[in-house]
């Protein structure tokens, strides 16, 4: 998979996707590039999203994910575009970023966001914010981390579909 510079209009994606990449303010992690860009909509609103590699840090892992309305002039809001519908298994909000998941698929594992005690996501934006009117968010997904070894991993998310191969950093 080809890496995609969302700062570089040039630069495009093995991800299918015929316009460029967004250009997100800053990435959350400087250096990182991303891994690939996917187009989908939320309701009838067009955007885009660009996945950025895995971040571990000690005994958790991140995924960051850059979403934009592909019309500049465009909004969107998440509602539960991201979730998974389930308030059994992650959050315990319906309208949540819980969707999300990391797939190790020689281990045959998948791994579910974390959850605090009272069941709210380890995500951002919080489950309370993903009803707000947009042009662009950063989603920001906590999981347990894989282990140490595993240097690439399948993301999963809804609308967007499985990025196959993400680096783990």
């Amino acid at each position: 998979m080809d890496p995609v510079d969302p700062g570089d209009p040039t630069s495009s994606s093995t991800s299918g996707s015929a316009s460029p990449a967004p250009t997100p303010a800053a990435s959350g992690t400087p250096g990182d590039v991303a891994v690939a860009t996917r187009p989908g909509s939320f309701d009838k609103d067009k955007v885009i999203a660009t996945l950025y590699p895995v971040r571990r840090t000690g005994e958790t892992a991140s995924v960051n994910l850059y979403i934009a309305a592909q019309d500049p002039d465009g909004t969107f809001m998440l509602l539960n575009s991201l979730g998974d519908g389930n308030t059994e298994t992650s959050s315990k909000a319906l309208t949540s970023v819980d969707g999300v998941r990391l797939v190790d698929p020689v281990a045959k594992k998948a791994y579910l966001p974390a959850v605090t005690a009272d069941g709210q996501c380890v995500c951002s934006p919080d489950d309370g914010a993903t009803g707000e009117i947009r042009s662009s968010v950063w989603v920001t997904v906590t999981f347990a981390a894989p282990p140490a070894q595993l240097t690439l991993i399948n993301v999963t998310v809804p609308t967007f579909g499985t990025f196959t191969d993400v680096p783990i950093h």
